[in-house]
């Protein structure tokens, strides 16, 4: 066993809860949810919370605020608790790789816990270290670039940090999000968390945003103010489904508008053809060219070769 780290019973009113020294989280505010209280009544921590001594009779959290908090909560008149301590001579950077691999065991680290452990651990390491020791760890391209760009995320507004650290904003339209104004970024994320947008929308929405910011001279923001979007976003009756869907088709329409008004023109031509509703017309992606395909679903193999005897004969005695 590491000689820096041993089980105690511990007098959990010795712990600062307030300090945040060694937390890779965002969040401050510990939530216990029903399932895991109900855990902890039922069987008790079961997993030692890890905390460093700073001086005897003081200590500080490393990983396990939760189950401290849930043990303080459930159990107020109990003071004891086992935890593995720190001894307080343990260096700082082997702190962190500790607390790193007692998180790994269980799960990843969201891209704001990476980003959060890099900034923590660069002033205790040179940068080369951190590259070919911790990036692969957590999952990062082992190069300076990935690093920067990691922790390039906390410049991010606070409800952003939040909404990507939690899964809602994809890390790579939040580094994209990253270059635009503070009041450009607050447009995009009311609508992706609003409508909660998947990635490949999220992405899109971007795109288009930007291309038409750019065609129109004007800002991101006030694409997005523009009436017929906020109509959209306002609609009393639609649900979020709904309203993404017409937000995005609206968008695309501008963003490509003959292409919009040659999918109308072919709707138009479809529908003029009357076909039964297991006949289906389709034109080339962004109609790149004149050609159409006509599809045909059949109910099994023998009816696909029956209808192919009539087209063969049809098709011979045209020839002919």
């Amino acid at each position: 066993m590491n000689q820096h780290i041993c089980p105690k019973s511990l007098d959990t009113s010795l712990i600062d809860f307030a300090d945040f020294s060694y937390s890779i989280s965002p969040d401050r505010e510990t939530i216990l949810n029903e399932s895991f209280t109900k855990s902890i009544v039922r069987h008790g921590i079961l997993h030692p919370p890890i905390v460093k001594e700073i001086q005897p009779k003081s200590y500080v959290i490393v990983a396990g605020r939760k189950r401290l908090s849930a043990f303080r909560t459930l159990f107020p008149k109990e003071k004891l608790c086992i935890c593995m301590i720190i001894r307080a001579q343990m260096p700082r950077i082997d702190i962190f790789s500790l607390l790193l691999e007692e998180i790994l065991t269980s799960r990843q680290l969201t891209p704001i816990e990476k980003a959060i452990f890099l900034q923590k651990i660069s002033p205790l390491i040179d940068e080369k270290h951190i590259v070919k020791e911790f990036l692969p760890r957590i999952g990062l391209p082992p190069d300076p670039f990935s690093m920067k760009q990691s922790i390039m995320l906390l410049n991010l507004e606070e409800p952003l940090i939040r909404a990507i650290h939690q899964g809602n904003i994809n890390e790579k339209v939040a580094l994209d999000i990253l270059p635009l104004s503070a009041k450009d970024r607050q447009a995009v994320f009311q609508i992706i968390s609003s409508l909660q947008f998947s990635v490949s929308n999220q992405k899109k929405l971007l795109n288009i945003c930007r291309e038409l910011a750019s065609r129109e001279n004007k800002t991101i923001a006030a694409i997005l103010e523009d009436k017929g979007v906020q109509d959209i976003l306002n609609h009393q009756e639609a649900n979020p489904p709904q309203k993404t869907k017409n937000l995005m088709n609206r968008l695309s329409r501008k963003y490509m508008p003959r292409s919009s008004h040659a999918a109308d023109e072919f709707k138009r031509f479809a529908a003029s053809m009357h076909l039964p509703q297991n006949v289906s017309v389709d034109h080339t992606p962004f109609f790149e060219d004149d050609s159409v395909t006509l599809s045909i679903t059949f109910s099994n193999r023998e009816s696909v070769q029956n209808a192919w005897e009539k087209i063969k004969r049809t098709v011979r005695n045209q020839s002919n």
